[in-house]
């Protein structure tokens, strides 16, 4: 909660991602709030009023998870409205066709975006949530300490510089 709340005010790219994290980690926990208490919330250092509110928070998400079917998977809809409102944005970026450094950064994560896209279950979601995923995919292969090819590295650069240009521009337009 503490974490989400800044994160969404300084980069809803890395919201996003830290959401998509929190939605596994109540998955793994079994949707029940006592677990997460013991394995999550009973981590931090706060007063117990902000664990009742951490605690209050993450039943909030689990309620829309099981009201919103995604128990097992998927995202809640309000991470995939933001998801939209992204692919929009940067969508309507390249239409207008007159900001040729967005669509230069674009550009060289197109090719590494579409290797993505063959190579995954999402085949079907637009670039941008090809990206995120692609993103959330390499934060828990580094979790994990898995090895990491020097040529998805680079690949990933190019995912990372468009999704960082887009979360920025989004941040600009919310203030």
């Amino acid at each position: 909660m503490i974490i989400a709340e800044q994160k969404r005010k300084e980069n809803i790219a890395e919201y996003l991602l830290y959401m998509y994290q929190v939605e596994d980690m109540i998955r793994a926990n079994e949707l029940d709030i006592d677990n997460i208490e013991k394995t999550l919330i009973n981590r931090f250092d706060v007063s117990y009023e902000v664990k009742q509110d951490m605690r209050e928070w993450y039943k909030s998400l689990i309620a829309m998870m099981r009201n919103e079917q995604k128990e097992e998977k998927g995202h809640l809809n309000i991470l995939n409205n933001i998801a939209d409102q992204l692919h929009e944005m940067h969508h309507q970026i390249l239409e207008q066709g007159m900001d040729t450094s967005y669509k230069e950064t674009f550009n060289r994560a197109k090719a590494n975006i579409e290797a993505l896209r063959m190579r995954s279950v999402y085949g079907k979601e637009n670039d941008i949530q090809v990206a995120l995923n692609g993103l959330y995919g390499l934060l828990i292969l580094k979790l994990k300490k898995t090895p990491i090819t020097e040529e998805t590295t680079k690949a990933f650069e190019t995912i990372t510089g468009l999704v960082a240009e887009l979360s920025s521009r989004y941040m600009e337009g919310t203030r």
